[in-house]
């Protein structure tokens, strides 16, 4: 950490600033000897300028749709001897978390024709080499899925080992809400909305884009950059409810949030029991995530024997 005013590392803590609206910690005060002035930083900004953060991936792509040959439109059954033109990547777009660029890439013309997307896999391969964590809205099922598989359809190896996280499996397991879209949860969370698709044709927008219609390209590239933005705002939005959360005290080494890796953390007076023990709770003052900072029985009595069912 480096004072904001001149650039003098040193410092020292003096206090917090609280929240008018909540009333929670939201700020740390420093004093800095270098300047005799004081300055305040948020708990978050904190954490990203005193620690060497895990590389958090937020990641959206757009595929193209297949050709085949059908029947009919209701109730069909396709053999895959009936495709004549299988899927690709159209686009793709990343954010580091925190980091204001978006990365992305698109393909050309030509490979829109072609549906050769290999340039664009190897552009994203890096990014994913790169990463510990990636985050996406219903990644598991497909964007992760996706990708690998032109991974191999390309001839590209695996990237390094990362762990993911779905927005949408948590959304569907911590809330009863009406629709889990990313869309909707951005707008009831009051969050940056994804582009309406229908401001482009709608399904004419993927249509023009493998025919090699390069507005149509740009216009899926926008439409796909938003889709990112949206999905870092609810990424944070989610993660005090994460409860499975990839452990950043873990990753950095030190005790810290593991959700965010704040060291601005206090104990509540709630307990996390389980069949045999009782350990303390606490709460993380920065991403306001609670949990069980270490399994440390707090009970007064070492349970040594607990009965267990027949």
């Amino acid at each position: 950490m480096i004072c904001k005013l001149c650039g003098s590392g040193n410092l020292t803590k003096k206090g917090f600033e609280y929240s008018k609206k909540d009333g929670n910690r939201c700020s740390q005060r420093y004093v800095c000897y270098g300047c005799n002035k004081q300055f305040s930083i948020s708990l978050d900004e904190e954490v990203r300028s005193t620690k060497d953060l895990p590389r958090i991936l937020m990641v959206d792509i757009e595929t193209a749709p297949m050709e085949v040959y059908v029947w009919g439109l209701y109730k069909q059954f396709i053999p895959h001897g009936n495709v004549i033109k299988d899927w690709c990547m159209l686009s793709w777009c990343a954010k580091w978390l925190y980091d204001d660029e978006i990365q992305s890439d698109l393909v050309t013309v030509d490979e829109a024709r072609d549906r050769n997307d290999k340039r664009i896999t190897q552009s994203i391969h890096k990014l994913l080499d790169d990463a510990d964590i990636i985050v996406g809205h219903n990644l598991d099922k497909f964007d992760d899925r996706k990708i690998k598989a032109r991974f191999i359809t390309n001839g590209i190896e695996p990237p390094s080992p990362y762990r993911t996280i779905d927005t949408l499996k948590i959304a569907r397991r911590e809330f009863a809400l009406p629709s889990y879209k990313q869309d909707y949860l951005t707008k009831y969370f009051g969050l940056t909305n994804k582009i309406n698709v229908g401001e482009f044709g709608g399904f004419d927008l993927w249509k023009n884009c493998v025919t090699g219609n390069s507005k149509a390209l740009d216009d899926m590239l926008y439409y796909n950059k938003f889709d990112v933005i949206g999905l870092e705002e609810l990424y944070l939005k989610l993660r005090p409810y994460i409860k499975n959360h990839p452990n950043l005290g873990v990753l950095i080494d030190e005790d810290t949030c593991p959700n965010c890796a704040s060291e601005h953390l206090e104990e509540t007076d709630s307990s996390y029991f389980t069949a045999a023990n009782k350990f303390p709770v606490y709460r993380c003052l920065n991403c306001r995530t609670p949990y069980i900072r270490h399994k440390k029985n707090s009970n007064r009595v070492q349970t040594n024997m607990r009965s267990v069912p027949k």
